[in-house]
């Protein structure tokens, strides 16, 4: 990664830092500002522009703005695939992974929204999230960590649901099973100073994503409660 002005710093760092505090108009504004710049755009910044690209499109998804959040999701999937292609480490194939995840999830979400008449969608967000599924498999196999990945702890509700809504419903079962397993281990190797508090609320609300994504995979089985089973992982993903 190339050396960052302190403007381009200031406008990436207040990107990620408004999506913590929930203002996502003004994540956006600066993120804008940010992709405006040259220097981000620049070959030894490519890793950092799929950053960049990933946070505009979950600012984007808050707001609503389904076409948009996919736009900029896939512009960082590009990214994070070239560089995972070329360098298929730990390390790229994470990223990857975390923006593959993202590509289903916004993918699912529009193909709820069109009323599930749109299969292309509904392609898109399975075969996304079995990629995202396999490159956080290589991790875990390169990383040896005893621990799952956070990023795995975060999405494997997630992935349970679009499987459940989009795929196979045995996939996504075990995968919601997964999720209530992991979700013990969730920040357990933080390094972002957080309390026992916050630890332990971190742990609730996987626990409560995975048992989300249970209730989303038994809702989707029957015809009469489909619609409980989107309208749980709309509010959910």
């Amino acid at each position: 990664m190339c050396a960052m002005s302190s403007e381009l710093q200031q406008y990436i760092t207040g990107l990620t830092n408004e999506i913590s505090r929930g203002h996502f108009d003004r994540a956006v504004q600066l993120g804008e500002k940010a992709l405006a710049m040259e220097e981000l755009h620049g070959e030894g910044n490519k890793s950092l522009l799929g950053e960049v690209y990933r946070n505009m499109a979950a600012a984007s998804d808050r707001l609503g703005q389904n076409d948009t959040a996919l736009k900029y999701i896939d512009r960082a999937y590009d990214i994070h695939d070239a560089a995972a292609n070329k360098n298929p480490g730990a390390e790229t194939l994470r990223e990857r992974s975390a923006t593959a995840s993202y590509v289903g999830i916004f993918a699912l979400k529009a193909y709820l929204l069109a009323d599930s008449s749109d299969e292309a969608l509904a392609d898109k967000a399975r075969l996304m999230t079995r990629q995202a599924e396999q490159d956080m498999a290589k991790v875990d196999q390169l990383s040896k960590k005893e621990n799952a990945d956070q990023y795995e702890i975060n999405m494997a509700s997630r992935w349970s649901m679009i499987e459940s809504l989009a795929g196979e419903k045995k996939r996504g079962l075990a995968l919601a099973g997964r999720a209530i397993r992991l979700a013990w281990q969730s920040e357990r190797d933080q390094q972002k100073g957080l309390t026992g508090r916050d630890i332990l609320r971190a742990r609730t609300r996987a626990a409560l994503r995975g048992m989300a994504a249970a209730a989303v995979n038994a809702a989707s089985r029957f015809g009469a409660t489909r619609d409980i089973a989107e309208k749980i992982a709309l509010k959910t993903l």
